[in-house]
């Protein structure tokens, strides 16, 4: 069954179902996601042509496929620091300041490019040094990565009003102290009044901006429901160049 509007009632249900889950996460309307509700394991995929992974699912599984960094205007790339299984298709950076890393097991984490800890290590990107060394680390164990703007930073928002600031509806990818991760639809709002909103919301510790606009796809399927939470059609995803993939076992 396919529909084009998000209901929110059936996501409240599925996610906090039962009195454990309402720890998870208590009801906000435009959360799409959050980890917490079942085991899940994160992917990202680099779109070499108009396919989009198979959306379906079985019974007991839920899966979120939804845009992930921008795509660079002059060429169906990845624009900054995108590592895909371990092989680097760009390793330089942005300017930005956030990452969003995928272990080999699917576990999901965000950083500040500065500083990248996993386990006892920390890398600060910027230095070529120590880039070249976590990439040599990335590629043995098959980490993904993807850049972009960081909205909170430590628990901080990190962004500042600006005048005449454009609105528009932003999708975040945000973490929380416990290491559970969602991914939130806002209204249309600046990006400093959403950075706002998600740390009201959530209590994020960090929270990074997805692309959307008119790269945004999304597909949210459960069981054997299928959502269109995006503004793509399939037919219309030939100007994507990667996308963050959420595969969940509902409990």
């Amino acid at each position: 069954m396919r529909t084009n509007v998000l209901s929110l009632a059936m996501l409240t249900a599925l996610l906090i179902g039962t009195p454990a889950r309402a720890e998870c996460t208590k009801e906000q309307a435009g959360l799409l996601f959050m980890s917490c509700a079942g085991d899940t394991a994160a992917s990202v995929v680099l779109l070499r042509d108009p396919a989009i992974p198979a959306s379906s699912t079985t019974k007991g599984e839920r899966r979120l496929v939804i845009t992930g960094t921008y795509t660079s205007g002059e060429a169906r790339e990845p624009e900054g620091f995108f590592l895909s299984s371990g092989e680097a298709y760009d390793p330089y950076l942005q300017g930005w300041d956030g990452l969003a890393l995928i272990d080999n097991n699917g576990a999901l984490s965000l950083h500040h490019v500065e500083r990248v800890a996993v386990d006892d290590e920390n890398w600060n990107l910027r230095k070529k040094a120590e880039r070249k060394a976590f990439l040599a680390i990335a590629k043995e164990q098959g980490w993904s990565a993807l850049q972009s703007h960081m909205l909170v930073v430590d628990g901080k928002v990190d962004t500042k009003p600006r005048d005449s600031a454009p609105r528009f509806r932003r999708r975040v990818l945000f973490t929380r102290e416990d290491g559970s991760y969602g991914v939130y639809d806002s209204p249309p709002l600046t990006l400093h009044a959403a950075a706002l909103d998600i740390a009201e919301r959530f209590s994020p510790v960090m929270a990074l901006n997805l692309d959307m606009g008119s790269y945004d796809f999304c597909r949210l399927s459960v069981g054997e429901d299928v959502e269109d939470c995006g503004t793509l059609a399939e037919a219309q995803v030939g100007k994507l160049s990667n996308l963050l993939i959420l595969n969940q076992k509902i409990k």
